[in-house]
Parts: C-alpha cells; sequence; structure tokens
C-alpha cells in the first residue's frame, strides 16, 4: 500500500549519491567473493553480496527509493565499475609511489587517524549516566514541552487498487470503468472480500484492503483529498493516480491530539541524553584551556595572515 497511497519516496538521486559515496574507493577484489556476478568490464566485477551488504546498511526509505529506480542503480553500477577501473589504472602505473601522491595520502591517513582518536577518547570522558535521565526529569521536560507535542489527525482506511498499464487512453478508459463497478459492488457488499479478490496491491489485498492508520500528509496528494471528504463507513468513486485507480473505504478516524508521556518518553529519553552528553562535551573542552589561558601572538598572526 506504501506504493500506491503513501508519498513517493523522495530524494532518490540523492540515496544513490549515498550509496555511491559509501563505496568510493573501496576495491571490488577486497569484497567478499560474490555469489553471482551483477555488473563487470573486464576484470572488474561486482557481485550480488556487495550490493545486498550496502543496501542492507542504509535507511529502509533510502533503500526503497533505490530498488524502485533501476536505472539509478544501473548508472552507479557503471559509475562504481569505472572508479574501479580507474584505481586499477592509476596503481598499475604505481601513481601510489609518486612522492606528491604518497605525501596526501600519509596526510589524510593523519588527519583521520587524529579525528578518529579524538572522538573516541571523548566520547569515553563524556559518557552519560546510564540513570540519566529519571522519570521524573523526562515528566518535567514532558510538561514543559507539551505544546509541541502535537500529532495529526488519522485515518484508518482500506483499498481496492488497479494498476495502470501504460498511457494508451482507451485502455486507460477501460481500468476507470472497471474501477467505477468495483466502487458500486463494495458499496453495497464486502468491501474487505472484495479487496482480497481484486485489489492489486498485494500487501493490503491480505488484510482485506487495509493499510492502517495514517495522517493524511502521508499518503498521495489524490488519495488524500478524497478520504478527507470520506465519513466513516463511505467508499470513495475511483480516484486515479500517476500508478493506476484507488477505491477507498475510511473505516475509522482519530483527531488531532497531543501525544501522551509514554509515546512521547523514548524520543525524549534520547534528547535529554543527547543534550547531557554535549554539556559534558563543551565542560570537557573548556576545561582543557581555561579562559585566559590561550596566548596569541598578533604580529606574528598578522604576518601569517598576510601571506
Amino acid at each position: 500500500m506504501k506504493s500506491n497511497i503513501n508519498k513517493a519516496l523522495p530524494g532518490v538521486r540523492t540515496a544513490i549519491g549515498v550509496l555511491l559515496a559509501s563505496v568510493m574507493g573501496m576495491s571490488a577484489a577486497q569484497s567478499a567473493a560474490p555469489d553471482k556476478v551483477v555488473a563487470s568490464a573486464g576484470s572488474v566485477t561486482i557481485g550480488q553480496n556487495e550490493i545486498t551488504r550496502l543496501l542492507q546498511g542504509m535507511p529502509e526509505a533510502e533503500r526503497a527509493a533505490i530498488k524502485n529506480n533501476r536505472a539509478g542503480v544501473e548508472n552507479w553500477l557503471r559509475q562504481r565499475v569505472t572508479s574501479e577501473a580507474l584505481l586499477r589504472e592509476a596503481q598499475s602505473k604505481g601513481w601510489a609511489e609518486r612522492p606528491e601522491v604518497k605525501s596526501k595520502v600519509d596526510a589524510a591517513v593523519r588527519e583521520v587517524t587524529a579525528r578518529i582518536v579524538s572522538t573516541s577518547y571523548l566520547e569515553s570522558v563524556a559518557q552519560v549516566p546510564a540513570a540519566y535521565p529519571s522519570d521524573a526529569e523526562v515528566k518535567a521536560a514532558y510538561e514543559q514541552g507539551k505544546a509541541n507535542f502535537n500529532l495529526p489527525a488519522t485515518y484508518r482506511v482500506a483499498q481496492i487498487y488497479l494498476a495502470s498499464t501504460g498511457t494508451d487512453a482507451a485502455a486507460t478508459t477501460k481500468l476507470r470503468d472497471e474501477a467505477k463497478k468495483l466502487a458500486t459492488q463494495a458499496r453495497g457488499g464486502d468491501f474487505a472480500a472484495l479487496a482480497r479478490s481484486r485489489s492489486q496491491d498485494p500487501r493490503s489485498a491480505e488484510r482485506g484492503g487495509e493499510v492502517g492508520m495514517l495522517p493524511l500528509e502521508q499518503m498521495l496528494p489524490e488519495v488524500r483529498d478524497a478520504v478527507a471528504k470520506l465519513k466513516v463507513g463511505q467508499v470513495s468513486e475511483p480516484v486515479q493516480s500517476p500508478s493506476g485507480f484507488h477505491i477507498v473505504k475510511l473505516l475509522e478516524t482519530q483527531p488531532a491530539r497531543t501525544a501522551t508521556l509514554e509515546e512521547i518518553k523514548p524520543r525524549l529519553q534520547t534528547a535529554l541524553r543527547d543534550q547531557r552528553q554535549q554539556q559534558l562535551i563543551q565542560a570537557h573542552m573548556a576545561g582543557l584551556v581555561p579562559a585566559g589561558s590561550l596566548k596569541i601572538d598578533s604580529a606574528a598572526l598578522d604576518a601569517a595572515l598576510q601571506k
């Protein structure tokens, strides 16, 4: 149903870029032996295991966006193979041994090493006590920010979905007529049974068309407008979206409300712990170079800035 009613996932190009960035400079020869080659050019190969491993390490939304963008994935594969081929060509010519290249590599290694060591150490000296925050502290934070913990109205909906088979006008007209007949049947019969037998969205169809409780902003604009006009128990006219036709039934509504303490508690605990850690980090850093202990030679600084 997410692919049909929920908003189309944004940032596909960004997600592809994140995936590409995460593997740049990583030798295919160093990755686990692939069970099957997905892409190759000469001796450079990319296997299923590498792609699976990278996808599994990504947020669900980005992973879904990439899987639904075949052209983007193929473009990434082309760039990945090309980047590996370039690296191998440079290595074959001993480019890594050139003094100016070695100098840059050594500087980068020192910088990354310093960052890792410093960050790891700082985390160790700025550890937040396991018991923080207490229930009383969480409750106080909840009361203080209560006005900002608003939840939107939600709608429990079910759908019968007919997928579009193309852009042909005749085919679209035929599909619309079929959707109208189904909408009429759904109003006078068992919507759930009809959804199980006729809906082309497998995930919701097996649940009698049910999608779950959703705020309007998480629905496709076309479906959102239709749902907003329905009363509980009513079935909409067929709604056309870029992917097909939706016949929607409103099953239940929940009005907008303020989240309860129990609902917001995990997020509050995380936010308070993050805030405390930042306080501990700032305090430790300030103690390393106390106020007034830093001496700056203005003349030397001016000379350096003029070079």
